[in-house]
């Protein structure tokens, strides 16, 4: 639209340089169609949380935030809004390795149709986003996709610190440095102690593997854990499978990428809907939020929800 200003934060080391290799093209469409924007380029990680700190002294009731790369991103730009306690009208353009929000929420595949649709769109869809609060170590923050401890979180540590990890992105097979590092974190994940309080009713689970707080159908760039997981219902779902045997937890796993959704009828996979969730574990363990590793200590943590404005 005409009347609009689009701010443009794009990492360019996303999706092994896909970002940074789609942007020209980007470029030409808006010169073609005569839009006012402006771009801003992250120049090292986490640098998305600084920029949009930054780009809010220019937002105006007419501005769009268009975020281009991944879910990491997109995760780190929605905190820097979140911690300078500002709202803003938000467009994505997936170009990512995982881009698990954009399959979640609909949005196209292609840069360029998403970016299209930024700027063909009238109204905003508003969206639930998760809510953190790490009580031991008194942190806040936001998720769009899910916040994971346990199995699926080492994962994505062991991955960030491969030595492989750049060669491999570099040639265009990060994936397997992915699955490597999740037969690695197979292995070496233990099953933890862990106490749920979901809307007030408590329960521990003594063989938990992986547990995940989540707000739409996918994790790890794909793999629906909770098909029943919608973003916009003002619910959280969560997710807790145990690992009482090797040969089920597998099984659980391959019938994951099947179609059918079997395992959710599985005695070892426990799903909730929830307003208000609470969680702690006795052990220190690995947790990422949105593929961004989080502190490996013993967790205890809270979730809420809240609502954030999209172009989709």
């Amino acid at each position: 639209m005409k009347n609009r200003n689009y701010l443009f934060i794009v990492n360019p080391e996303a999706g092994s340089g896909h970002a940074q290799q789609v942007w020209p093209q980007l470029r030409h469409w808006l010169n073609e169609q005569q839009l006012l924007y402006s771009v801003h380029f992250t120049q090292y990680p986490h640098h998305e949380y600084q920029l949009a700190q930054e780009l809010t002294h220019y937002l105006t009731s007419t501005t769009i935030l268009v975020v281009v790369g991944g879910d990491g991103t997109l995760h780190e730009t929605l905190n820097g809004l979140h911690h300078a306690g500002v709202q803003a009208t938000i467009g994505y353009i997936p170009c990512g390795s995982g881009n698990d929000f954009a399959r979640g929420a609909n949005i196209p595949a292609d840069p360029l149709a998403a970016l299209q649709k930024i700027t063909t769109t009238t109204d905003p869809t508003t969206l639930d986003i998760g809510v953190f609060y790490e009580k031991t170590r008194n942190i806040t923050a936001v998720f769009t996709n899910n916040l994971g401890i346990g199995f699926d979180a080492r994962v994505v540590h062991q991955t960030n610190q491969a030595p492989s990890k750049k060669f491999l992105n570099k040639v265009r097979l990060g994936i397997s440095s992915y699955v490597l590092s999740a037969i690695n974190a197979f292995f070496r994940q233990r099953a933890f102690q862990l106490t749920a309080t979901i809307d007030g009713e408590t329960q521990t689970y003594e063989r938990t593997f992986l547990v995940t707080t989540t707000n739409h159908p996918y994790f790890g760039g794909g793999v629906p854990i909770m098909p029943l997981a919608k973003m916009n219902d003002g619910k959280l779902d969560l997710v807790i499978i145990e690992k009482k045997s090797t040969l089920k937890f597998i099984w659980l796993f391959i019938t994951m990428l099947l179609p059918g959704h079997k395992y959710l009828s599985f005695r070892n996979f426990h799903h909730f809907q929830a307003n208000q969730i609470d969680l702690s574990t006795t052990s220190s363990e690995f947790g990422q939020a949105d593929g961004e590793v989080l502190n490996s200590d013993p967790f205890n943590i809270s979730f809420t929800l809240s609502k954030q404005q999209f172009l989709i």
